[in-house]
């Protein structure tokens, strides 16, 4: 990742894992979705109890290695492009240790969207500002 990335760290949960003792493929979806809800949340500094003016539409995520029950997960997320109506983003997940272990990297795409209207609506000016001003912080 070239520009700063928002972390939030997870622990890896016993019910997060599969028979075979690792976390579950479905569960890094789970992983993205919360670092993407803490980034936004901060980022907009909107309550927790109050929706985020997009929606996830798609997702994507590539399984690189195993994580165990007890690890701690850092999930690294940026802003990598915004459309007209949309931005993508990047969740690298890592084990937070020394060894920065890579298990997952997943994509997602958010669509800005007005709940009242049911309508999209364009990636407002103040939002990439907001996104810039903090992915460019060293």
């Amino acid at each position: 990742m070239d520009e700063k990335p928002f972390e939030t760290q997870i622990e890896v949960r016993y019910r997060d894992t599969d028979s075979m003792g690792h976390v579950s493929s479905p569960i890094y979806y789970d992983y993205m979705q919360s670092a993407y809800l803490e980034y936004m949340h901060g980022l907009l500094e909107l309550p927790k109890n109050r929706k985020l003016p997009h929606i996830m539409v798609r997702t994507s995520c590539e399984y690189v290695s195993q994580a165990v029950y007890g690890d701690r997960i850092s999930i690294l997320s940026r802003v990598t492009k915004f459309g007209n109506k949309s931005f993508e983003m990047e969740h690298v997940m890592q084990v937070a240790d020394d060894s920065g272990r890579e298990v997952a990297r997943a994509n997602s795409v958010h669509v800005m969207f007005d709940y009242e209207s049911q309508k999209t609506y364009p990636v407002p000016e103040e939002f990439k500002a907001a996104v810039a001003r903090y992915q460019s912080r060293a």
